[in-house]
């Protein structure tokens, strides 16, 4: 089954709230996006009906979004469009959730500076040293088959 995808402009109506879930961690909004158009009768601009949804963003997204989103903020998010099901007193309920591929602040609405993320690499396997080199008492590696030191050796790379 295939999951549509969604794009929504819109406010953060509630502070950004980090949890962990699972293996991961998961990042919780909820947003309101308002339809305005202009009523050339009234002269004026009109807000029209009001969306709400709730955004879920998981590891990396969500730790970028719970230091940078604040409740106000103006903010587009795309993610796949899914259906929370839950139960209240014994009535069935649900409610839409946007699983969040990526959001950004509306820069139509205001400014931002970017800063990158640096990604850490880890990495899992052993240290092992080459058998190749030794390393002397002096703090020197010399390379054990023909007594040289390594920095006049070629790098096998």
């Amino acid at each position: 089954m295939s999951q549509s995808q969604i794009t929504v402009v819109g406010n953060v109506v509630d502070s950004p709230v980090r949890r962990r879930a699972g293996s991961g961690e998961v990042t919780k909004f909820r947003m309101a996006a308002t339809d305005r158009y202009f009523d050339s009768a009234a002269g004026q601009w009109v807000d029209g009906d009001t969306f709400y949804v709730d955004v879920d963003a998981w590891n990396a997204l969500g730790a970028s979004i719970s230091s940078c989103v604040v409740k106000g903020d103006p903010v587009v998010v795309t993610g796949k469009i899914a259906t929370s099901e839950y139960e209240v007193d014994g009535a069935k309920r649900s409610r839409p959730v946007i699983k969040a591929a990526a959001v950004g602040h509306d820069l139509s609405r205001g400014s931002a500076v970017f800063k990158r993320t640096p990604r850490t690499v880890v990495d899992t396997a052993p240290a092992v040293e080459d058998p190749g080199y030794v390393h002397t008492e002096d703090g020197e590696t010399v390379d054990a088959r023909t007594g040289e030191l390594a920095d006049a050796v070629a790098a096998p790379f």
